[in-house]
């Protein structure tokens, strides 16, 4: 037995992980205003703690919402162990998350926006956004150095622009140990 409409859980449904954050966060901030009492610093240390981190996961959930908020699209994606994989009637394919150099949205005609990841060798795998399993990405990309999931976010919002790199490799800032010193220092 449901309290809400089927139409309405529908709508919901990609929702209720930053719902359940939300109300997290909201907790510990009354958690910290009920606590200010001048006997009462642990509640409020805890409400903070509870809110902040509420607050963290609420952000990355949004972000979840906003990059996988594409029209649904045809395949699967698998995450595992440093691998992404896409299987699709037509395409498909696998890249390994060290091996990437370059991470990217892109607008597609068809599908609304996909990732596109550039591997070390020069393959390239797309993947829409809408494909069933495409929410975990984000989340498996989170381990690159300096990636910006935000500039993902608002490739998503200006539709048409050219792509928006979210994260490239980046140079080596030197080959081997430097030079050594031989005899007194």
């Amino acid at each position: 037995m449901s309290f809400l409409r089927p139409e309405l859980a529908e709508r919901l449904r990609p929702w209720r992980e930053a719902l359940v954050w939300g109300a997290v966060t909201a907790a510990g901030l009354w958690l910290v205003l009920r606590s200010l009492a001048p006997f009462a610093p642990l509640g409020a240390l805890l409400g903070a703690a509870v809110a902040l981190g509420g607050g963290a996961l609420l952000r990355a959930a949004l972000r979840r919402i906003a990059l996988g908020a594409d029209k649904a699209a045809a395949g699967i994606v698998e995450v595992d162990e440093g691998r992404i994989a896409y299987f699709a009637p037509q395409g498909g394919g696998f890249a390994d998350i060290p091996a990437l150099e370059r991470v990217e949205i892109v607008a597609t005609g068809r599908s609304g926006h996909a990732w596109l990841l550039t591997s070390e060798d020069g393959s390239r795998l797309a993947i829409p956004l809408g494909a069933a399993g495409a929410e975990r990405i984000p989340d498996a990309l989170a381990a690159l150095p300096g990636i910006d999931l935000g500039a993902g976010v608002a490739a998503v919002a200006r539709s048409g622009r050219p792509p928006a790199p979210v994260w490239t490799r980046p140079a080596p800032t030197g080959t081997g140990p430097g030079p050594r010193r031989i005899g007194p220092h």
